[in-house]
């Protein structure tokens, strides 16, 4: 009828939004051959990925990431990429950048 019952905060938002995120993500693991498979895909759908040169592996939801790359840049990028695919738990990174090849 007009009157103010409660208050809701950010904090309480985040609160909400944060459990709700938790309990989805706990549901739904994800078997190791299966989350490799979707993270191989994914690189293999970027254009700027060369597949022959990066070699992924996962266990427990960690993946692994082995290679080489041309810059600090497409590394980053690499990572972003496996990082955000649903079901990645964390990322060992242990991909080297391709010296720059010097003119002497």
């Amino acid at each position: 009828d007009g009157a103010v019952v409660g208050i809701v905060s950010r904090a309480n938002l985040i609160q909400a939004l944060a459990t709700f995120r938790n309990r989805t993500g706990q549901a739904q693991p994800v078997a190791d051959a299966e989350l490799r498979e979707k993270v191989v895909s994914r690189l293999k759908s970027e254009p700027w990925v060369r597949p022959s040169l990066v070699n992924v592996t996962v266990t427990d939801g960690t993946v692994d990431l082995w290679g080489i790359v041309d810059s600090s840049v497409e590394k980053q990028a690499l990572r972003v990429a496996v990082e955000i695919t649903p079901g990645v738990k964390a990322v060992n990174d242990n991909v080297l950048v391709r010296p720059v090849a010097s003119g002497t």
